[in-house]
């Protein structure tokens, strides 16, 4: 009998409900999970049967896209009953609290985003690698100009050491050594300034030199050395640029072609006493000298032979035909004198009968600017001749 009473009470209450906000009753059932929770005080358990509430809570969830809404219905019943054969519903009395709670997405992504105290700390990155610092290129105009700065000798060396590896064997230091002309070259026409000071920073620079380097056999130190040396005897002949035998069918071709031939030729013979300034300096730097045994201490017969290749060249050049030849020679001579040993009379002796050779040649000279390039040469040879004599 309580159940009966009880479904009919649920069943009325639900049906005002509805009525009362318009809304049609549902032909599915409700799943039990969403049925709404229900308390219900009944006689046979409640000795307070005149007086106790039903309290039917109800729970319609609405979830949108954006927002989660709970809005809990609570309805509170006071039935009074004379007997519990009779039981007579009182006036309902519904209290509708809508409570409305927004969880927005983005903030609930962003807080579970959020790294928990327990998660581990990000591991340092590791600094960015920076592109490999671009190999030097080393040219031989590049080299002329480190050649005439003044930058660290250290520092030349590598220069000069990435330009000759660059170089096919076996001759790998003619670039250096062509880059060294041309720097003596320029520093004569600016100033008329004899190479030696050039050369000695070549010296300073070969000294740093590896194994790695290798030039006809040498390598290290002395494979600068002996390119050098071996570029001087090559250049320490004179040979003039051939006359065509036949006869051009045209004549202007012929002209132009002749022109070309002593232009040609004069810029050789510039070229020819720019070596034979190359040679004197080298005497006096001793490049001659540091290709000789560098272990032993210096000796008598390293200083001869360091000389023989200059002594020979002073000798026959007085002997040539061109004047270029004379003037190469004379050089040459100058170095031999002022480098010499002194209280030698067999070499003062030598040196004297050369430089009578030499005034010969210089008295039917045509040219006078290779003319003036002798009598300088020839003044200075004198002047140091005259301390020989002295122990």
């Amino acid at each position: 009998m309580v159940q009966q009473l009880y479904n009919w009470f649920k069943n009325s209450v639900g049906r005002n409900r509805r009525k009362a906000e318009g809304k049609p009753r549902s032909s599915r059932k409700t799943p039990e999970k969403d049925m709404p929770i229900q308390v219900a005080r009944t006689p046979a358990h409640d000795p307070w049967m005149d007086t106790s509430p039903t309290i039917s809570i109800e729970r319609d969830f609405t979830l949108s896209d954006n927002t989660l809404t709970s809005s809990p219905t609570m309805t509170n019943t006071y039935s009074h009953h004379d007997s519990p054969a009779a039981v007579t519903p009182s006036p309902t009395v519904t209290a509708r609290l809508p409570i409305h709670v927004q969880y927005p997405i983005a903030s609930t992504l962003a807080n579970a985003l959020q790294r928990s105290p327990s998660s581990p700390p990000c591991l340092p990155q590791a600094p960015a690698l920076l592109p490999p610092a671009l190999p030097v290129i080393v040219t031989i105009a590049s080299l002329t100009e480190a050649f005439l700065s003044n930058i660290d000798v250290a520092l030349l060396a590598s220069q000069m050491q990435v330009l000759a590896l660059a170089e096919p064997p076996p001759l790998t230091l003619q670039p250096v050594i062509f880059a060294l002309f041309q720097a003596t070259s320029s520093e004569w026409d600016r100033s008329n300034t004899p190479p030696n000071t050039l050369l000695t920073r070549f010296l300073g620079a070969v000294r740093y030199f590896t194994s790695a380097v290798c030039h006809a056999g040498a390598t290290g130190p002395l494979a600068g050395a002996l390119a050098l040396q071996m570029q001087i005897r090559k250049s320490a002949r004179w040979t003039s640029t051939a006359a065509r035998s036949h006869t051009e069918a045209n004549p202007a071709s012929s002209m132009s072609l002749e022109l070309h031939r002593i232009t040609a030729d004069r810029a050789r013979r510039k070229d020819h006493m720019q070596w034979a300034r190359i040679h004197s300096s080298a005497i006096e730097t001793g490049v001659f000298a540091l290709g000789c045994d560098m272990s032993s201490p210096p000796n008598i017969h390293d200083y001869t032979k360091s000389r023989v290749f200059s002594d020979l060249f002073v000798q026959d050049a007085i002997w040539e035909e061109d004047e270029v030849e004379w003037v190469a020679g004379s050089f040459v001579l100058r170095s031999l004198i002022r480098t010499a040993m002194r209280g030698d009379a067999v070499i003062r002796r030598h040196y004297e009968e050369l430089l009578v050779h030499y005034e010969n040649r210089w008295k039917v000279m045509k040219d006078e600017t290779r003319q003036a390039f002798v009598t300088e040469a020839l003044l200075s040879a004198k002047a140091h001749l005259a301390s020989l004599a002295a122990p």
